[in-house]
């Protein structure tokens, strides 16, 4: 990819990595169960238990949701070390991200986020499981954004989205050991080469420029090398996070 400053707007942040982390949220369906619980072994309903329909205990967990989605990510953008870093960098680059580019919205598969272009940042408030998860959620959808900044990039190219993947992948901490663990993945050796490879084939597949067999995997191993050397804009892929 051609080395390209662009001018296009895609946050405001302030370091401040000892800032207590924001209370979780109860889910919204916590007291219907509780309600349900106390009838079984009482007899006797608890008002909010009769009037609280499946509908609007979805719609109250949505809520809750995007809620808690927005605490937190306002929470990462003012303290957490490696975003503080990303955003700063952006705003370098001409293209300030601040939190209005960065969306809480509920989403219906399985992913946790996304980058477009066109419309900034999108974290699926209803998928994280941690404040961690939305970290790294959030740090591989900033490495799409800085590289869509910074390049002429163009998605459509399976060989630009596989080294934008590769970089994600690789810098935010999506392939670090703990994650790895827990997706039951284990090697003695270049266990994180392996993990970023891997994960940027699942994601160029569902790209349908790059969805005919072969061709994810293809692109990937054709700019691998090159593009997990490149660790702009961090000096080197920290382990640590």
């Amino acid at each position: 990819m051609t080395d390209k400053r662009a001018s296009t707007s895609l946050g405001d942040h302030t370091a401040s990595s000892n800032a207590p982390a924001p209370p979780l949220e109860p889910e919204a369906g916590t007291y219907d169960r509780m309600s349900r619980f106390f009838q079984r072994y009482t007899g006797v309903a608890l008002p909010a238990a009769q009037t609280l329909d499946k509908q609007t205990l979805t719609a109250e967990r949505r809520k809750a949701d995007i809620k808690k989605c927005v605490e937190n990510r306002d929470y990462l953008m003012r303290n957490n070390p490696i975003i503080v870093f990303m955003l700063d960098e952006m705003e370098k680059l001409g293209c300030p991200f601040k939190r209005e580019h960065i969306r809480c919205t509920p989403c219906d598969d399985l992913r946790s986020g996304g980058f477009s272009p066109d419309r900034g940042i999108q974290l699926c408030a209803n998928h994280f499981m941690s404040t961690s998860h939305m970290k790294v959620t959030l740090a591989h959808e900033l490495v799409h954004a800085y590289d869509h900044c910074r390049f002429n990039m163009d998605l459509s190219n399976c060989l630009h989205h596989a080294c934008t993947e590769i970089r994600a992948a690789s810098l935010s901490g999506d392939c670090n050991i703990i994650r790895e663990m827990n997706r039951r993945n284990y090697a003695l050796s270049k266990q994180h080469q392996a993990c970023v490879k891997r994960r940027a084939i699942l994601s160029l597949k569902a790209n349908p420029c790059c969805s005919a067999p072969g061709a994810a995997e293809e692109a990937v191993n054709k700019v691998f090398k090159s593009c997990f050397r490149d660790t702009r804009p961090f000096d080197e892929i920290y382990f640590g996070f």
